[in-house]
C-alpha cells in the first residue's frame, strides 16, 4: 500500500485505487491527486479488501484483473459492507461485453457505479469518471423500512376510495399520436401519505388481496377511460393481470361483466400479463387467455425477456401485443448490447403478428433507437409520467391535435410529478 498526498488546499475526498500494474496505478494516483483526493494504492485484493472492511472512501477505482483475485469479488465484498455511498469506477482491458455485464453486476448489488474505462486510458475520461456529480445516493422507497399495513387496512383503503387510477399514454410511433394508456394503481393515505405501488403491491400481494386490487383497477380504469374511448376512436385501455388473478377461470366473465355495465368495447380493454406469470401455469393461462381474445378483448406480454420462459410464452399464448421490458429499453442508444435485444425482440413480435411497445422511453436518442428497430408505440418519461384522469384527457385532445406531421409531436413534456415505480396493478 502506498500514497498519495493531493495537489489541492481543499480535499475533494479519499480514492481508493485497486489496481497491480505499477504505470496505471501511477497515472489513477497523480490524477486524482491533481482533482483534489487523498489517494491511497493497493496493489493487491488482499490489501483493497483489508482496507475496505477498515477505513472509509469516497471513491474507488478498481481494476477487473487481479492476478488470482477479479474485480467482481471485491464488488461483492462492497455491497456486503454496504458501501453503497462510494462511487466505484470500473477500469479494465476486457472487451465491450465484459465491462456492460460487468456494470450490471455492480448495478444489481446497488452499488454506485459512475463510469466504466477502458484500457489504454483516455485521461480525460478518466477525470471524468473521477468526478462523479454528487457523492452519495438518495434513499429509495425500496430502502425505507416498509409500513406495517394490515389486510383489514388494506380493505377499508378500497371500500374508501383510497385507492385510485392514473394512466401513461402510449404513443404511436408512426404520427406520434397518443393510441391509448396503461392503467396504473395509486394509494394516497391519510397515516402514510402517498404510497408508491412499489411499497404497496408487495404488501397486497401478500397479504392475498390482489383480485381485490385487480377488480378495483379494472372497474376504475374503465370508468375513468369510458369518455376517452368513445370520443377517441381506436383508445385502447391496458391494465395489468396479477398472479393471483390469473389462476381464476371466471376472469374472462368478470371482465366482461364490466365492460358491459360501463358501455365499453371489449376491443378497447387489453389485459397485460408478465412472462413469468403466464408460465407459472400454462395450461390456466392459455384458457382465460384464449377466452379472452374471443372475447375480443387484447392480451400483451408485459416485461417480455425478463423471464426465463419468453419463447415458450409467445409458441403457447395467444398474445396480441408485446411490451420490451424497460431494463433493455432505457440505455439502448448506447449499448450494443441491449440494442440488439430490442431489434430482435421487436422482430420476433412483428413474426408473431404482435404490436410491439418499448417501455421506458425517456429521452430522444432512445426514442431514436426503437424506432429505428421497428417498435409500433412507445411509453415514457420523453412523452407523459403517468397522469389523473382529467389531465390525460386534455394532454391527449393538446397532442393529437397539433397533427401527425408536426415533428414537436415527439418533443417531451415538462410536468411536476412524484415518479412512483411502475407496478402491476
Amino acid at each position: 500500500m502506498r500514497t498519495m498526498p493531493r495537489h489541492t488546499e481543499e480535499s475533494k475526498g479519499r480514492l481508493l485505487v485497486v489496481e497491480d500494474d505499477l504505470v496505471h496505478q501511477t497515472i489513477i494516483g497523480k490524477v486524482g491527486a491533481r482533482i483534489g483526493y487523498d489517494t491511497v494504492i493497493a496493489s493487491t485484493f488482499a490489501i483493497a479488501s483489508e482496507l475496505l472492511q477498515q477505513e472509509a472512501f469516497d471513491i474507488m477505482a478498481l481494476d477487473l484483473s487481479l492476478g488470482e483475485h477479479d474485480g467482481i469479488e471485491l464488488l461483492r465484498l462492497a455491497a456486503d459492507c454496504k458501501l453503497t455511498a462510494m462511487s466505484i469506477v470500473i477500469i479494465s482491458g476486457c472487451d465491450e461485453r465484459i465491462m456492460n455485464s460487468t456494470r450490471r453486476v455492480a448495478e444489481g448489488l446497488n452499488l454506485s457505479l459512475t463510469g466504466c474505462l477502458t484500457k489504454p486510458l483516455n485521461l480525460d475520461e478518466l477525470r471524468d469518471a473521477l468526478c462523479p456529480p454528487a457523492r452519495g445516493r438518495t434513499r429509495t422507497n425500496r430502502d425505507a423500512p416498509l409500513p406495517e399495513i394490515s389486510r383489514e387496512r388494506i380493505l377499508a383503503g378500497l371500500a374508501g376510495d383510497e385507492f385510485s387510477v392514473e394512466f401513461q399514454p402510449k404513443i404511436d410511433l408512426a404520427n406520434g399520436k397518443v393510441v391509448g394508456a396503461e392503467a396504473l394503481a395509486r394509494w394516497w393515505t391519510p397515516e402514510f401519505g402517498k404510497l408508491s405501488p412499489a411499497v404497496f403491491i408487495p404488501i397486497v400481494e401478500r397479504l392475498g388481496l390482489m383480485p381485490d386490487l385487480t377488480s378495483y383497477v379494472l372497474s376504475s380504469a374503465i370508468a375513468s377511460c369510458r369518455r376517452l374511448i368513445d370520443r377517441h376512436p381506436g383508445f385502447t385501455l391496458a391494465v395489468n393481470i396479477s398472479g393471483s388473478s390469473m389462476i381464476d377461470l371466471t376472469l374472462p366473465e368478470q371482465i366482461e361483466a364490466i365492460l358491459r355495465s360501463e358501455g365499453v368495447a371489449p376491443e378497447s380493454l387489453i389485459v397485460e400479463v408478465t412472462e413469468s406469470v403466464a408460465m407459472s401455469d400454462v395450461d390456466r393461462a392459455v384458457d382465460i387467455l384464449v377466452r379472452l381474445r374471443l372475447k375480443g378483448i387484447g392480451a400483451a406480454i408485459d416485461d417480455f425477456g425478463t423471464g426465463f420462459s419468453s419463447l415458450a410464452a409467445l409458441a403457447h399464448l395467444p398474445f396480441s401485443e408485446m411490451k420490451i421490458d424497460q431494463s433493455f429499453v432505457k440505455g439502448c442508444e448506447t449499448n450494443e448490447d441491449l440494442m440488439k435485444i430490442v431489434e430482435a425482440s421487436a422482430a420476433l413480435g412483428k413474426a408473431f403478428k404482435m404490436k410491439v411497445v418499448a417501455e421506458g422511453i425517456d429521452n430522444p436518442q432512445t426514442l431514436a433507437s426503437v424506432m429505428r428497430a421497428g417498435c409500433d408505440v412507445g411509453q415514457g418519461y420523453l412523452f407523459s409520467p403517468a397522469l389523473r384522469p382529467q389531465r390525460m384527457e386534455r394532454w391527449l385532445v393538446q397532442r393529437n391535435a397539433k397533427g401527425s406531421a408536426d415533428a414537436s409531436m415527439f418533443e417531451p413534456r415538462l410536468y411536476v410529478t412524484n415518479r412512483f415505480s411502475k407496478q402491476a396493478g
